[in-house]
């Protein structure tokens, strides 16, 4: 197999790592003053767009292990800012709702959340963006189903 390496600025993952640290590392730092972290702040976003979402469906939405997930709602409960209910329609499952401090938390960093937003997407248009979150969106399914070495 031919390998056309052109270095790293045309490196996928290199180009995305370095994005994301990027993205990052103010608002981890934000997210850490306010006792949260950005596990803490994806599941609170997700609970705020889909209220009682089950454990596996959350560990779906937030791109996480369900260990990793559980160690991350026992610190969210016990902070007050979700609960955890017992599945109507199956006693065995559990769901997670946010509470009202949860939704005031939520409502407290969504606005440095989304100044980040602003400030990476400056100067694109909204055909630019729009193709860029389905270029996106193609590569994480593409190597959500990529082989295991």
């Amino acid at each position: 197999m031919s390998v056309n390496y052109t270095g790293h600025e045309a490196f996928l993952p290199y180009l995305l790592n370095r994005t994301t640290a990027a993205l990052n590392v103010d608002f981890q730092l934000y997210l850490r003053r306010n006792g949260l972290t950005l596990l803490h702040w994806r599941v609170l976003a997700f609970l705020n767009e889909h209220d009682g979402l089950g454990v596996s469906a959350l560990a779906i939405k937030t791109d996480s292990d369900q260990a990793t997930l559980s160690r991350a709602l026992m610190v969210l409960q016990k902070n007050g800012l979700i609960d955890r209910r017992a599945c109507e329609l199956d006693q065995r499952g559990v769901n997670i709702h946010l509470l009202p401090l949860g939704r005031e938390m939520f409502q407290k960093v969504l606005p440095v959340a989304w100044e980040l937003h602003q400030c990476a997407m400056q100067g694109f248009s909204d055909q630019e963006l729009l193709l860029f979150n389905q270029f996106l969106n193609r590569v994480h399914k593409n190597v959500s189903k990529k082989p295991h070495f």
